[in-house]
Protein backbone atom coordinates (compact mmCIF):
# COMPACT_ATOMS: atom_id res chain seq x y z
CA UNK A 1 0.00 0.00 0.00
CA UNK A 2 1.48 3.42 -0.65
CA UNK A 3 0.03 7.32 0.48
CA UNK A 4 -0.48 9.09 -2.67
CA UNK A 5 -2.28 12.81 -2.22
CA UNK A 6 -5.78 11.50 -3.35
CA UNK A 7 -5.33 8.23 -4.43
CA UNK A 8 -4.76 4.85 -2.27
CA UNK A 9 -5.66 1.88 -2.50
CA UNK A 10 -7.68 -0.94 -0.59
CA UNK A 11 -10.32 1.51 0.30
CA UNK A 12 -7.80 4.43 1.56
CA UNK A 13 -8.74 7.82 2.52
CA UNK A 14 -8.72 10.80 0.11
CA UNK A 15 -8.03 13.32 2.32
CA UNK A 16 -5.88 16.50 1.65
CA UNK A 17 -2.62 16.66 2.57
CA UNK A 18 -3.39 19.60 4.72
CA UNK A 19 -6.14 17.31 6.35
CA UNK A 20 -3.51 14.34 6.32
CA UNK A 21 -1.31 16.56 7.80
CA UNK A 22 -3.81 17.81 10.74
CA UNK A 23 -4.32 14.14 11.72
CA UNK A 24 -1.06 13.75 12.31
CA UNK A 25 -0.75 16.20 14.54
CA UNK A 26 -3.61 14.94 16.94
CA UNK A 27 -1.88 11.95 16.60
CA UNK A 28 1.41 13.80 17.84
CA UNK A 29 -0.03 15.57 20.61
CA UNK A 30 -2.56 12.67 21.65
CA UNK A 31 -1.78 11.07 25.47
CA UNK A 32 -0.75 7.36 24.07
CA UNK A 33 2.22 9.47 21.98
CA UNK A 34 3.30 12.93 23.69
CA UNK A 35 5.96 11.26 26.01
CA UNK A 36 7.76 9.34 23.39
CA UNK A 37 9.95 11.85 21.25
CA UNK A 38 11.43 8.28 19.69
CA UNK A 39 7.75 7.11 18.24
CA UNK A 40 7.03 10.60 17.60
CA UNK A 41 10.01 11.41 15.03
CA UNK A 42 9.42 8.14 13.62
CA UNK A 43 6.20 9.42 12.41
CA UNK A 44 6.76 12.77 11.48
CA UNK A 45 9.56 11.89 9.16
CA UNK A 46 8.17 9.02 7.88
CA UNK A 47 4.54 10.70 7.34
CA UNK A 48 5.75 14.11 5.73
CA UNK A 49 7.86 11.49 3.56
CA UNK A 50 5.47 10.42 2.37
CA UNK A 51 3.17 13.09 1.74
CA UNK A 52 6.31 15.39 0.28
CA UNK A 53 6.72 12.69 -2.13
CA UNK A 54 3.96 10.19 -2.78
CA UNK A 55 5.48 6.80 -4.83
CA UNK A 56 8.51 7.04 -2.57
CA UNK A 57 10.03 4.19 -1.09
CA UNK A 58 10.76 4.24 2.72
CA UNK A 59 13.70 2.10 4.02
CA UNK A 60 15.07 1.28 7.10
CA UNK A 61 18.57 2.68 6.52
CA UNK A 62 16.87 5.70 5.55
CA UNK A 63 14.91 6.03 8.59
CA UNK A 64 18.05 5.12 11.08
CA UNK A 65 19.80 7.71 9.57
CA UNK A 66 17.53 10.73 9.37
CA UNK A 67 15.50 9.99 12.74
CA UNK A 68 17.76 7.99 14.65
CA UNK A 69 21.14 9.97 13.70
CA UNK A 70 22.76 7.02 12.95
CA UNK A 71 25.97 6.55 10.14
CA UNK A 72 24.26 6.35 6.19
CA UNK A 73 26.03 2.71 6.29
CA UNK A 74 24.88 1.73 9.76
CA UNK A 75 24.19 -2.48 9.69
CA UNK A 76 20.62 -2.87 10.36
CA UNK A 77 21.18 -6.24 11.16
CA UNK A 78 22.84 -5.39 14.46
CA UNK A 79 20.81 -2.57 15.45
CA UNK A 80 16.92 -2.81 15.29
CA UNK A 81 16.15 0.66 16.42
CA UNK A 82 14.52 1.04 13.05
CA UNK A 83 12.42 -2.20 13.17
CA UNK A 84 11.52 -1.86 17.08
CA UNK A 85 10.09 2.11 17.11
CA UNK A 86 7.80 1.19 13.98
CA UNK A 87 6.16 -1.58 16.14
CA UNK A 88 5.87 0.41 18.80
CA UNK A 89 4.81 2.77 17.12
CA UNK A 90 1.62 0.65 15.59
CA UNK A 91 0.53 -0.49 19.18
CA UNK A 92 0.34 3.26 19.56
CA UNK A 93 -1.32 4.27 16.84
CA UNK A 94 -4.21 1.22 17.57
CA UNK A 95 -4.31 2.83 21.09
CA UNK A 96 -5.29 6.47 19.71
CA UNK A 97 -7.68 4.77 17.43
CA UNK A 98 -9.28 2.47 19.43
CA UNK A 99 -9.65 5.29 22.64
CA UNK A 100 -9.01 8.72 22.14
CA UNK A 101 -9.57 8.73 18.14
CA UNK A 102 -12.51 6.48 18.44
CA UNK A 103 -14.02 9.35 16.55
CA UNK A 104 -11.66 10.27 13.93
CA UNK A 105 -13.38 9.43 10.21
CA UNK A 106 -9.77 8.23 8.70
CA UNK A 107 -7.06 6.01 10.66
CA UNK A 108 -3.32 6.20 10.40
CA UNK A 109 -1.92 3.20 10.00
CA UNK A 110 1.78 2.08 9.48
CA UNK A 111 1.41 -1.70 7.75
CA UNK A 112 3.34 -4.51 9.05
CA UNK A 113 6.40 -5.21 7.02
CA UNK A 114 6.50 -1.89 5.71
CA UNK A 115 6.74 1.82 6.72
CA UNK A 116 4.89 3.95 4.42
CA UNK A 117 2.43 5.34 6.10
CA UNK A 118 -1.23 4.88 5.32
CA UNK A 119 -4.77 6.88 5.75
CA UNK A 120 -7.76 4.75 5.19
CA UNK A 121 -11.15 5.78 6.00
CA UNK A 122 -13.10 3.89 9.30
CA UNK A 123 -15.07 1.29 7.65
CA UNK A 124 -19.00 1.05 8.29
CA UNK A 125 -20.01 -1.76 10.13
CA UNK A 126 -22.29 -4.38 8.52
CA UNK A 127 -24.93 -5.69 9.92
CA UNK A 128 -25.70 -9.23 10.89
CA UNK A 129 -28.93 -11.30 10.70
CA UNK A 130 -29.54 -10.75 14.28
CA UNK A 131 -29.31 -7.18 14.04
CA UNK A 132 -31.77 -6.98 11.14
CA UNK A 133 -34.14 -9.30 13.07
CA UNK A 134 -33.87 -6.92 16.22
CA UNK A 135 -34.72 -3.63 13.90
CA UNK A 136 -38.02 -4.90 14.20
CA UNK A 137 -41.28 -4.30 11.60
CA UNK A 138 -41.27 -2.93 8.71
CA UNK A 139 -43.43 0.37 9.83
CA UNK A 140 -40.86 0.64 12.06
CA UNK A 141 -38.34 0.69 9.64
CA UNK A 142 -40.06 2.95 7.18
CA UNK A 143 -40.29 5.54 10.60
CA UNK A 144 -36.71 5.18 10.99
CA UNK A 145 -35.58 6.10 7.29
CA UNK A 146 -38.25 8.80 7.33
CA UNK A 147 -36.37 10.49 10.11
CA UNK A 148 -32.97 9.33 8.96
CA UNK A 149 -33.64 11.85 5.57
CA UNK A 150 -34.89 14.63 7.84
CA UNK A 151 -31.76 14.34 9.96
CA UNK A 152 -29.82 14.47 6.47
CA UNK A 153 -31.91 17.34 5.15
CA UNK A 154 -30.67 18.81 7.89
CA UNK A 155 -27.45 18.34 7.92
CA UNK A 156 -26.69 19.08 4.35
CA UNK A 157 -28.73 22.50 5.06
CA UNK A 158 -25.69 22.63 8.27
CA UNK A 159 -22.87 22.23 6.03
CA UNK A 160 -24.05 24.40 3.62
CA UNK A 161 -24.70 27.19 5.94
CA UNK A 162 -21.24 26.31 7.73
CA UNK A 163 -19.49 26.61 4.26
CA UNK A 164 -21.36 29.72 3.22
CA UNK A 165 -19.76 31.13 6.42
CA UNK A 166 -16.50 29.93 6.16
CA UNK A 167 -15.92 31.61 2.79
CA UNK A 168 -17.34 35.02 4.35
CA UNK A 169 -15.44 34.91 6.99
CA UNK A 170 -12.35 33.68 3.97
CA UNK A 171 -13.44 36.92 2.36
CA UNK A 172 -13.40 39.01 5.28
CA UNK A 173 -9.98 38.01 6.22
CA UNK A 174 -8.96 39.03 2.61
CA UNK A 175 -10.74 42.15 2.73
CA UNK A 176 -8.36 43.18 5.82
CA UNK A 177 -5.37 42.23 3.70
CA UNK A 178 -6.63 44.34 0.58
CA UNK A 179 -7.72 47.37 2.52
CA UNK A 180 -4.49 47.48 4.28
CA UNK A 181 -1.71 47.45 1.52
CA UNK A 182 1.64 47.45 4.19
CA UNK A 183 -0.18 44.10 5.71
CA UNK A 184 -0.59 42.99 2.16
CA UNK A 185 2.99 43.28 1.10
CA UNK A 186 4.15 41.38 4.01
CA UNK A 187 1.93 38.75 4.48
CA UNK A 188 0.33 37.64 0.96
CA UNK A 189 4.08 36.44 0.71
CA UNK A 190 3.54 34.20 3.46
CA UNK A 191 -0.09 32.87 3.71
CA UNK A 192 -0.22 30.98 0.60
CA UNK A 193 -3.11 30.66 -1.72
CA UNK A 194 -5.10 27.64 -0.96
CA UNK A 195 -3.83 24.58 -2.34
CA UNK A 196 -0.43 26.34 -2.83
CA UNK A 197 1.26 25.30 0.37
CA UNK A 198 1.63 25.82 3.58
CA UNK A 199 3.04 28.12 6.31
CA UNK A 200 4.33 27.13 9.61
CA UNK A 201 4.61 28.94 12.75
CA UNK A 202 7.24 27.76 15.42
CA UNK A 203 6.16 28.80 18.90
CA UNK A 204 8.73 28.59 21.70
CA UNK A 205 9.68 26.38 24.27
CA UNK A 206 9.37 28.29 28.15
CA UNK A 207 11.27 25.06 29.49
CA UNK A 208 14.52 25.83 27.38
CA UNK A 209 15.26 29.22 28.88
CA UNK A 210 14.81 27.45 32.53
CA UNK A 211 17.24 24.35 31.44
CA UNK A 212 20.09 27.05 30.07
CA UNK A 213 19.77 29.18 33.81
CA UNK A 214 20.71 25.41 35.07
CA UNK A 215 23.18 24.77 32.88
CA UNK A 216 24.79 28.34 32.98
CA UNK A 217 24.83 28.25 29.45
CA UNK A 218 23.12 28.57 26.00
CA UNK A 219 22.29 25.15 24.28
CA UNK A 220 22.91 25.01 20.58
CA UNK A 221 19.81 23.47 17.72
CA UNK A 222 21.81 20.06 18.14
CA UNK A 223 21.85 19.72 21.67
CA UNK A 224 18.51 20.52 22.20
CA UNK A 225 17.05 18.13 19.55
CA UNK A 226 18.67 15.61 21.71
CA UNK A 227 17.89 16.07 25.08
CA UNK A 228 18.90 12.98 26.37
CA UNK A 229 23.09 14.64 25.10
CA UNK A 230 22.90 17.22 27.40
CA UNK A 231 20.88 16.45 30.35
CA UNK A 232 24.41 14.21 31.01
CA UNK A 233 26.32 17.61 31.30
CA UNK A 234 26.85 19.96 34.29
CA UNK A 235 24.48 19.77 37.30
CA UNK A 236 22.29 17.52 35.41
CA UNK A 237 25.24 14.53 35.16
CA UNK A 238 25.62 14.85 38.99
CA UNK A 239 22.26 15.25 40.10
CA UNK A 240 19.35 12.70 39.83
CA UNK A 241 16.48 14.93 40.69
CA UNK A 242 17.33 17.44 38.11
CA UNK A 243 17.86 14.88 35.26
CA UNK A 244 14.29 13.57 36.70
CA UNK A 245 12.61 17.15 36.74
CA UNK A 246 14.77 17.90 32.96
CA UNK A 247 13.33 14.66 31.31
CA UNK A 248 9.80 15.59 32.22
CA UNK A 249 10.13 19.12 31.44
CA UNK A 250 11.39 17.67 28.10
CA UNK A 251 8.35 15.63 27.29
CA UNK A 252 6.12 18.85 27.98
CA UNK A 253 5.54 21.22 25.09
CA UNK A 254 4.98 24.69 27.24
CA UNK A 255 5.15 27.97 25.47
CA UNK A 256 4.79 31.57 26.57
CA UNK A 257 1.33 34.07 26.33
CA UNK A 258 3.34 36.17 23.58
CA UNK A 259 3.61 33.06 21.04
CA UNK A 260 -0.17 32.40 22.26
CA UNK A 261 -0.99 36.15 21.32
CA UNK A 262 0.83 36.34 18.19
CA UNK A 263 -0.66 32.74 17.08
CA UNK A 264 -3.76 33.97 17.67
CA UNK A 265 -3.28 37.93 15.96
CA UNK A 266 -2.08 35.77 12.75
CA UNK A 267 -4.76 33.58 12.19
CA UNK A 268 -7.10 36.68 11.92
CA UNK A 269 -5.05 37.43 9.16
CA UNK A 270 -5.88 33.76 7.64
CA UNK A 271 -9.33 34.24 8.56
CA UNK A 272 -11.41 31.00 9.11
CA UNK A 273 -9.75 29.46 6.24
CA UNK A 274 -6.70 27.69 8.78
CA UNK A 275 -5.72 25.08 6.49
CA UNK A 276 -3.11 27.03 5.08
CA UNK A 277 -1.26 27.25 9.09
CA UNK A 278 0.42 24.54 10.97
CA UNK A 279 1.61 24.87 14.46
CA UNK A 280 4.65 23.29 15.63
CA UNK A 281 6.38 23.41 19.22
CA UNK A 282 9.60 24.09 19.03
CA UNK A 283 10.86 20.69 19.92
CA UNK A 284 8.44 18.97 16.92
CA UNK A 285 9.93 21.31 14.11
CA UNK A 286 12.14 19.67 11.59
CA UNK A 287 14.57 21.00 8.84
CA UNK A 288 12.66 19.80 6.15
CA UNK A 289 9.97 22.68 6.83
CA UNK A 290 12.53 25.28 7.14
CA UNK A 291 14.04 24.14 3.34
CA UNK A 292 10.30 23.77 1.67
CA UNK A 293 7.85 25.95 3.89
CA UNK A 294 6.86 29.53 4.35
CA UNK A 295 7.44 29.68 8.27
CA UNK A 296 7.37 32.39 11.24
CA UNK A 297 9.62 31.98 13.83
CA UNK A 298 8.22 32.87 17.60
CA UNK A 299 10.77 33.87 19.72
CA UNK A 300 14.59 34.79 20.50
CA UNK A 301 17.25 31.85 20.11
CA UNK A 302 17.20 31.45 24.08
CA UNK A 303 13.32 30.11 23.75
CA UNK A 304 13.47 29.13 19.93
CA UNK A 305 16.91 27.36 18.99
CA UNK A 306 15.89 27.27 14.79
CA UNK A 307 16.90 31.13 15.41
CA UNK A 308 20.06 29.67 14.76
CA UNK A 309 19.79 28.90 11.46
CA UNK A 310 19.60 32.05 10.38
CA UNK A 311 21.39 34.29 12.74
CA UNK A 312 24.63 34.25 10.36
CA UNK A 313 22.18 36.04 7.51
CA UNK A 314 21.46 38.83 10.11
CA UNK A 315 23.25 42.44 11.16
CA UNK A 316 21.84 42.12 14.69
CA UNK A 317 22.47 38.94 16.77
CA UNK A 318 20.94 38.07 20.08
CA UNK A 319 22.75 37.58 22.62
CA UNK A 320 22.37 36.84 26.73
CA UNK A 321 24.42 37.89 29.17
CA UNK A 322 24.96 34.76 31.86
CA UNK A 323 26.14 38.12 34.86
CA UNK A 324 23.51 40.76 34.91
CA UNK A 325 20.80 38.16 33.15
CA UNK A 326 19.86 40.60 30.57
CA UNK A 327 19.64 40.33 26.97
CA UNK A 328 21.09 42.43 24.06
CA UNK A 329 21.28 42.56 20.66
CA UNK A 330 24.97 42.94 18.75
CA UNK A 331 24.78 45.16 15.85
CA UNK A 332 27.76 43.40 13.82
CA UNK A 333 27.99 46.59 11.47
CA UNK A 334 26.77 49.63 13.35
CA UNK A 335 26.48 53.03 10.81
CA UNK A 336 26.27 56.43 12.08
CA UNK A 337 24.21 57.08 15.00
CA UNK A 338 23.04 53.66 15.70
CA UNK A 339 25.05 51.36 19.14
CA UNK A 340 27.14 48.58 19.00
CA UNK A 341 24.85 46.73 22.06
CA UNK A 342 21.35 47.30 22.29
CA UNK A 343 20.60 45.74 25.62
CA UNK A 344 17.58 45.64 27.56
CA UNK A 345 16.86 46.51 31.57
CA UNK A 346 14.10 46.72 33.60
CA UNK A 347 12.75 49.94 31.74
CA UNK A 348 13.57 48.68 28.30
CA UNK A 349 12.84 46.19 25.76
CA UNK A 350 13.58 45.00 22.04
CA UNK A 351 12.84 43.07 19.24
CA UNK A 352 14.43 41.73 16.27
CA UNK A 353 11.83 41.31 13.15
CA UNK A 354 13.41 39.11 10.20
CA UNK A 355 12.28 38.64 7.02
CA UNK A 356 14.40 36.54 4.67
CA UNK A 357 14.10 33.73 2.15
CA UNK A 358 13.94 30.09 3.52
CA UNK A 359 16.89 27.88 4.25
CA UNK A 360 15.83 26.40 0.47
CA UNK A 361 14.83 29.87 -1.01
CA UNK A 362 11.55 28.15 -2.20
CA UNK A 363 9.38 30.36 0.57
CA UNK A 364 10.10 32.63 3.30
CA UNK A 365 10.76 33.44 7.01
CA UNK A 366 9.38 36.12 9.32
CA UNK A 367 11.44 35.63 12.44
CA UNK A 368 10.18 37.92 15.18
CA UNK A 369 12.49 37.59 18.71
CA UNK A 370 12.50 39.66 21.65
CA UNK A 371 14.87 40.16 24.34
CA UNK A 372 11.95 38.96 26.28
CA UNK A 373 8.44 37.42 26.37
CA UNK A 374 6.85 41.19 26.22
CA UNK A 375 9.50 41.95 23.32
CA UNK A 376 8.14 39.25 21.15
CA UNK A 377 4.46 40.15 21.80
CA UNK A 378 5.32 43.43 21.11
CA UNK A 379 6.40 42.56 17.79
CA UNK A 380 3.96 40.29 16.91
CA UNK A 381 1.59 43.22 17.28
CA UNK A 382 3.50 45.56 14.99
CA UNK A 383 3.64 43.00 11.95
CA UNK A 384 -0.07 42.51 12.39
CA UNK A 385 -0.82 45.88 12.40
CA UNK A 386 -1.04 48.62 9.50
CA UNK A 387 -0.14 51.38 11.53
CA UNK A 388 2.54 49.92 13.26
CA UNK A 389 4.01 48.01 9.90
CA UNK A 390 3.73 51.29 7.54
CA UNK A 391 6.23 52.49 9.97
CA UNK A 392 8.90 50.64 8.04
CA UNK A 393 7.88 52.37 4.74
CA UNK A 394 10.98 54.54 5.21
CA UNK A 395 13.00 52.37 4.99
CA UNK A 396 11.01 49.42 3.37
CA UNK A 397 9.82 50.47 -0.10
CA UNK A 398 7.11 48.22 -1.58
CA UNK A 399 7.82 46.22 -5.38
CA UNK A 400 5.90 47.00 -8.61
CA UNK A 401 3.73 43.96 -7.04
CA UNK A 402 3.25 45.63 -3.55
CA UNK A 403 5.77 43.35 -1.65
CA UNK A 404 7.84 44.60 0.68
CA UNK A 405 11.63 43.16 -0.10
CA UNK A 406 13.13 41.30 3.03
CA UNK A 407 14.42 43.15 5.61
CA UNK A 408 15.58 43.17 9.18
CA UNK A 409 14.81 45.74 11.86
CA UNK A 410 15.50 46.03 15.49
CA UNK A 411 12.50 48.07 17.97
CA UNK A 412 13.00 49.47 21.02
CA UNK A 413 9.79 50.16 23.32
CA UNK A 414 9.33 51.31 26.77
CA UNK A 415 8.63 48.56 29.30
CA UNK A 416 5.51 49.92 31.44
CA UNK A 417 4.25 47.38 33.43
CA UNK A 418 4.98 44.13 32.13
CA UNK A 419 3.91 45.16 28.86
CA UNK A 420 5.26 47.45 25.76
CA UNK A 421 2.27 50.13 24.60
CA UNK A 422 4.35 50.94 21.48
CA UNK A 423 7.65 50.36 19.71
CA UNK A 424 10.06 52.65 17.75
CA UNK A 425 12.34 51.46 14.65
CA UNK A 426 16.12 52.31 16.12
CA UNK A 427 18.00 50.62 12.68
CA UNK A 428 17.34 48.62 9.90
CA UNK A 429 18.78 46.48 7.04
CA UNK A 430 17.52 45.39 3.64
CA UNK A 431 18.75 41.92 3.31
CA UNK A 432 19.77 40.48 -0.72
CA UNK A 433 17.77 38.08 -1.81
Amino acid sequence: MTVANGSLKNGASRLHSDERRALLQRVLWSRQIEKSARIRDFLAYVTERALAEPTVEIHEQEIGHRVFGRSPDYDTTADNVVRVTASQARKKLDQYFSSDGAAEPVVLEIPKGQYLPAFRDREAAVPTATDRDAAGTQPRRSRTAAVLLVCVAVLAAACIGLGLEVHRQALAARTVLDANPTLRGLWSQLLPRPGAGRMDIVISDSSLSLFQELLNRPLTLAEYLDPDRWMQAGQFASDARLQTFAHKGAQRRFTSMASVTAVYRIGLLAGRDQSRISFFSARDFNIREMKADNVVLLGSSRANPWMELIQDKLNFRYGFDQETRYSYFENRNPRPGEAKFYRTNSSVSYCQIAFLPNLERAGNILAIGGTETEGTEGGSEYVTTEQSLSQLRGLVKPNRDGKLPYFEVLLESSRVGGAVPSFRMVAGRLLKP
